[in-house]
């Protein structure tokens, strides 16, 4: 392993997720490319027995409506072990967003659900419950502001987990992707317009991706 390659994650790492890179003979730069803001919302008096949440930003606010949550639809296989453990029922879990409006549009269309999302949500889910007959609210409880920040070096790999900090990366280093590693497809394919050396983590966690991008340099 040649110890000079660096990893940069767009997200930063807990202590055990840096180590996994560490061990390796890798070194790690790692940092939040969006800041994440609470923003004040409202739950008007409507059924909130099914939740659809694509993001673990919209956690918190399940959580406070813990009691009158029959059961949730979530994207990430770690945001649905986790409500899991809080105690909530997982009718579903899919590695993206498209996946799971598909799941809810084969077999869930007697339901009513409400969307916990961000400020910024991707279009793929509402899009596609809209053109059903499907009947679902809006809750954004989460916004997320881009953090522009460059940097002078250049890494051998990217560690990108949404499609919006690919875009803000790649604004403020337009000539340093040269590998994304990405923790799903959706994060791929805005990735893939910056660049074609793009690997895809099998498994939509943290940990997988790091692994991937230990495995694409290795390789290398």
């Amino acid at each position: 392993m040649n110890i000079n390659k660096r990893i940069l994650s767009t997200k930063k790492l807990s202590t055990s997720q840096s180590e996994l890179l560490l061990s390796t003979g890798l070194s790690i730069v790692s940092y939040d490319v969006l800041k994440i803001l609470k923003v004040n919302y409202d739950l008007p008096g409507l059924d909130y027995e099914h939740v659809i949440i694509t993001s673990s930003n919209a956690i918190d606010a399940v959580v406070t409506i813990r009691d009158t949550v029959k059961g949730l639809f979530v994207v990430g296989e770690k945001t649905a072990s986790y409500l899991k453990n809080k105690g909530f029922v997982i009718v579903e879990q899919a590695d993206n967003a498209a996946q799971l409006a598909q799941v809810i549009i084969d077999n869930y269309q007697h339901l009513k659900f409400a969307y916990f999302c961000g400020v910024h949500r991707r279009d793929e889910l509402p899009q596609a419950l809209l053109s059903t007959q499907i009947s679902f609210i809006e809750v954004k409880v989460y916004d997320s502001v881009a953090v522009e920040k460059s940097f002078d070096c250049i890494f051998d790999a990217i560690m990108f987990f949404s499609p919006r900090g690919v875009h803000a990366f790649a604004k403020a280093n337009p000539k340093n992707i040269h590998l994304a590693v990405c923790i799903g497809e959706t994060t791929a394919a805005v990735a893939r317009i910056y660049t074609q050396n793009v690997k895809v983590a099998h498994k939509t966690t943290v940990e997988n991706t790091i692994v991937t991008a230990v495995k694409a340099l290795q390789n290398d």
